[in-house]
């Protein structure tokens, strides 16, 4: 399975309660970075993770969308 299969995976199976209304990354399987800035997270990972590849999810209030 692809990396980013892995990344999709992980994420339809994860509890994302706490995240509700937060972007979230996932890298390597688990959730390494959420917040309201979209922008600052994507930059804190590309420079903590430069040669990962990552999935960008936005939780919203009622349940979770991919994009």
């Amino acid at each position: 399975m692809a990396k980013d299969d892995e990344n999709y995976s992980a994420y339809l199976t994860a509890n994302l309660e706490k995240f509700k209304g937060k972007w979230i990354v996932l890298c390597d399987k688990r959730i390494i970075a959420s917040g309201k800035d979209v922008i600052e997270i994507v930059s804190q990972t590309q420079m903590k993770y430069p040669d990962n590849n990552f999935l960008l999810a936005r939780v919203s209030e009622e349940g979770a969308m991919v994009f």
